[in-house]
């Protein structure tokens, strides 16, 4: 069965012969020494000073010494690295509710404070964990990038929702039918795996309510979306001990009024290979609802 990607206008094929493909989840785990640590706080020294800090320096915001895009006269660009504990051996999942409170607000007041800079038009907040998924620090963090310009796969997004809008009176997010592909609720947020979803056990995570951006969520929308956002990785630990995931959060657009925010967790569970490079595919070998019925059941 072949299906298009709403969002992205990617296709995607799920085959469900290639799950008898014998094959390997890599569990291979990222572990830097701590003496080598630059996120460690008694390493600080190797990074900037804070820029933002929060829960008792638990969690700090510094330039990435290595950043994606550097400012010049002709390119425009901010890249900082998010560290959200100081516990060099600490994982998401291990977090407690205030920490992860804490974590979604530092993510609000960063958009906050980053959408004062009227020459950035996007932003993008992702969290890399595992060699697979690209971290080169094993020390929990999140990267943010500020961009002069709409990358090409959100301004194909914001076409087709202002398109779907325009034609049914009513946002894309709104109107999808999840209960079949539920993987966990709660009284603010669903998480759920879409019916065209790219990634094998992809899980989207979005508020109920039509909201555009996480810099309007409440203190109580932001502890709820802690709370899910943990369980959701939680039943992804569970299901592949050590699992390696990317989480990208799409709420960074200035052009936002059909946009309705979502996080994207995405697991590693294998590496695209000849054929998503040489044609632009995907393939998933499980079908989203028997994932998310999977998933639920954890």
């Amino acid at each position: 069965m072949i299906k298009k990607n709403f969002l992205t206008g990617e296709y995607v094929i799920f085959s469900l012969d290639r799950a008898k493909k014998p094959q390997n989840i890599k569990t291979n785990i990222l572990t830097t020494p701590i003496k080598f640590c630059p996120f460690c706080i008694e390493n600080k020294k190797m990074t900037s000073e804070p820029i933002y800090s929060c829960f008792n320096d638990e969690i700090r915001l510094v330039y990435n010494k290595y950043p994606i895009i550097v400012s010049n006269e002709e390119n425009y660009g901010v890249h900082y690295v998010l560290i959200d504990t100081k516990n060099h051996e600490k994982d998401i999942i291990n977090y407690t509710n205030e920490h992860m409170f804490y974590l979604t607000k530092s993510i609000k007041d960063i958009l906050n404070m980053l959408y004062e800079d009227e020459k950035l038009k996007y932003v993008q907040i992702f969290k890399n964990k595992g060699i697979n998924a690209g971290a080169s620090q094993s020390h929990s963090h999140w990267q943010i990038l500020g961009l002069s310009i709409l990358p090409n796969k959100q301004k194909y997004m914001i076409n087709v929702l202002k398109e779907y809008e325009d034609k049914n009176q009513k946002c894309y997010f709104c109107n999808i039918d999840y209960s079949e592909n539920l993987v966990s609720e709660n009284s603010e947020f669903v998480a759920f795996c879409p019916d065209d979803s790219l990634y094998c056990y992809e899980i989207n995570i979005m508020p109920k309510k039509h909201i555009t951006n996480i810099r309007y969520l409440d203190d109580y929308m932001l502890e709820q979306l802690g709370k899910i956002l943990k369980k959701c990785l939680i039943k992804l630990d569970l299901m592949y001990n050590n699992i390696d995931y990317n989480i990208c959060i799409y709420s960074g657009f200035r052009e936002e009024d059909e946009y309705h925010f979502f996080i994207q967790i995405i697991p590693r569970m294998g590496n695209l290979a000849g054929f998503e490079f040489s044609t632009g595919m995907f393939v998933n070998s499980t079908l989203p609802k028997d994932a998310a019925k999977f998933l639920r059941e954890i």
